[in-house]
């Protein structure tokens, strides 16, 4: 039976006779392949698209203003070139507004980048702890001894993937909460 297999002695000999008599067994261990895990479970998809769409109107409401100092700026050069400038002092001074309204347009985007940076970690650790959690919920009744990340195995049998057993009690456990 299986009690053999629950051995933990490191004598070659007994281990290849537990690995004969367990042949054909299932062992206590499953595994989950989190990049699938990811792509199935709805909520993750849900606040990836959330921070994408926000990523890309970010971007895009900060290259419209890059893009409107872009052609004040060539406005500006093309006042030079004219000798359009009252004074050498007011063309200083609008060049230098430019050019403070161009370091400002610098430190929004880096700002904005570390806001989405830390969104999106902050996201990739809910869905982490979401996923931690649910599965150690679902093996209180599963019983594994063992649940591993498939990334973490060199070789594991398919027989051994919950994968979509775990998508699927996730995304009825936050079905459940949204109701």
């Amino acid at each position: 039976g299986l009690s053999a297999c629950a051995g933990n002695d490191n004598n070659n000999a007994e281990v290849s006779a537990v690995a004969e008599e367990c042949a054909g067994h299932k062992l206590p261990i499953a595994y989950v392949d989190t990049d699938s895990l990811i792509v199935l479970y709805s909520y993750a998809q849900e606040q990836e698209q959330k921070l994408v769409d926000k990523i890309e109107n970010d971007r895009a409401n900060l290259n419209a203003r890059v893009s409107k100092l872009a052609k004040r700026q060539e406005e500006f050069q093309r006042k030079v070139q004219n000798n359009a400038f009252l004074s050498q002092s007011s063309a200083e001074q609008q060049y230098n507004e430019l050019m403070r309204e161009q370091e400002l347009l610098q430190q929004e985007a880096a700002r904005i980048d570390a806001e989405n940076l830390q969104a999106q970690q902050a996201m990739l650790q809910e869905i982490s702890d979401d996923i931690r959690a649910y599965i150690e919920e679902y093996n209180k009744t599963a019983g594994y001894e063992v649940i591993l990340q498939k990334a973490a195995t060199i070789y594991i049998s398919s027989a051994y993937d919950i994968t979509g057993e775990i998508a699927d009690g996730l995304n009825k456990k936050r079905a459940a909460k949204s109701e």
